[in-house]
């Protein structure tokens, strides 16, 4: 008799920073569009940093946009008609940080896209930003998605850890000095 040695621990690591971009394709609704004019509908795109930097820290803590675990909610469409295709030229660690959020809130990376824009449009961030950002580091320092897949149990769950985990350190300078 012999031995079945079996080896997951397979995994793929390459650079997140690389000095290239690559184009990737996002389908955003076409009334999401028509909102915008000309001008800033050219520069979508080039918000997507923007958006993750300004909304980054409050994906990690708000409640997940998906009801199911084991599913990904995609955008309500009538169908192909009504979606615009928009090529996006990214950088891989905005591409990963925007699908590492969208697949921990059970979301489709078009439809975490357009929510960042909901959020802007309605004006969130122009609350949120100071409290989150302000005299703290944007971003987490690490994140890690963990799909949790319980066969015993029957359950699935879809988690996000980030370091710091939950606490920036953060002096406040604006109590030592009088403005």
């Amino acid at each position: 008799m012999g031995i079945l040695l079996l080896n997951s621990d397979h995994k793929i690591q390459s650079a997140l920073r690389e000095n290239n971009t690559d184009v990737v394709t996002l389908l955003v609704p076409k009334d999401t569009l028509l909102r915008y004019n000309e001008k800033y509908r050219r520069n979508l795109p080039k918000r997507i940093p923007i958006l993750l930097k300004k909304y980054g820290k409050y994906l990690t803590t708000t409640k997940r946009l998906g009801k199911k675990a084991g599913k990904a909610l995609y955008q309500a469409s009538s169908g192909k008609e009504n979606m615009q295709r928009l090529n996006v030229r990214l950088n891989t660690g905005s591409w990963a940080l925007l699908g590492t959020l969208a697949l921990v809130h059970g979301v489709s990376r078009c439809y975490l896209f357009n929510y960042l824009l909901w959020l802007d449009e309605v004006g969130v961030g122009d609350s949120i930003v100071n409290i989150m950002n302000e005299g703290g580091p944007t971003f987490h320092r690490e994140y890690r998605y963990i799909l949790h897949l319980n066969l015993l149990n029957n359950s699935i769950i879809r988690r996000l850890e980030c370091e710091p985990a939950q606490e920036f350190y953060v002096l406040d300078y604006r109590d030592w000095f009088d403005f």
